[in-house]
């Protein structure tokens, strides 16, 4: 989606002072009660709450005011005291976004962005200068699993020694492998419980067959929830904890193409962006 669709006009307020959320919540500057952003401001004072708040450049704030908004948008305040250039202190108010989105793709191009808005020279109309900007710009309101997931970088095949898999976990410090065919096919999974048994101390470690080393194929779980790297982040995690699983596989026409793994996946939904208190 370009962000320049996200725009809502007026998009840009101007208010005294910097505290942008104090300006929203008593008119945001004689906006009508029909408006986006009105409407959006309002939901958050019926359920005497206050919205996020972050810093995505220096002297560039954005605050989120939630996703249960239909319609997306996104507008730039500046404040007419404490100037922070030409065009004075920025403050980018968005709502109707997922967090993963605005934590993603909306703060961080807000930040970038924000230097070339705020730096334009102040002969230039403001609106026609961001609406420029963001037509040349992107973003991803509904954030894939392609942009979470960690590319393949290791994986074992079936005939495999459980000694070579240990060694692999601990080295990568992960607790599931991947078992790949010739053509990088997922056949399975190793996981620490299947591997743990057969290196417990005391315990004969070899298969009941003849005391061979076991190998990939004689421990790995073949029934493996796999995920599309199209599919969406927020489904895909769901299924995640349903399973209890660790990570999931991430393969385009079968082939194994990376990992979904919790780390990222928490990264992703928590508060990427920098707060004063953080």
């Amino acid at each position: 989606m370009k962000l320049s669709r996200l725009l809502v006009r007026p998009s840009v307020l101007t208010g005294a002072g910097n505290d942008v959320w104090h300006f929203l919540r008593n008119g945001a500057g004689g906006l009508k009660a029909g408006h986006p952003l009105s409407l959006a401001t309002a939901r958050l004072l019926g359920q005497e709450a206050t919205p996020r708040r972050g810093s995505v450049a220096p002297g560039v704030d954005l605050l989120d005011l939630g996703a249960d908004v239909s319609e997306p948008g996104v507008i730039l305040c500046l404040a007419e005291e404490e100037a922070a250039g030409p065009r004075g202190r920025a403050t980018w108010v968005v709502w109707g976004l997922s967090r993963p989105s605005v934590n993603l793709s909306v703060g961080p191009l807000l930040g970038r962005l924000s230097s070339e808005i705020l730096t334009e020279n102040s002969d230039v109309e403001l609106e026609t200068a961001i609406y420029k900007i963001f037509s040349d710009n992107k973003i991803t309101t509904n954030v894939k699993v392609e942009q979470v997931m960690t590319p393949l970088g290791y994986r074992i095949y079936p005939e495999t020694p459980i000694t070579e898999i240990q060694n692999l976990m601990l080295r990568r410090r992960v607790s599931a492998v991947p078992v790949v065919g010739a053509s990088h096919e997922l056949l399975g999974v190793v996981t620490i419980g299947g591997v743990l048994p057969h290196i417990l101390p005391g315990r004969d470690s070899g298969s009941a067959a003849g005391g061979d080393i076991p190998l990939a194929r004689q421990i790995m779980t073949r029934s493996v929830l796999c995920v599309s790297e199209d599919e969406s982040l927020v489904v895909a995690s769901r299924s995640m904890i349903a399973r209890g699983v660790p990570m999931l596989p991430v393969v385009r026409d079968g082939e194994l193409i990376g990992f979904l793994e919790r780390l990222p996946v928490m990264r992703a939904f928590a508060e990427a962006i920098v707060t004063g208190s953080s």
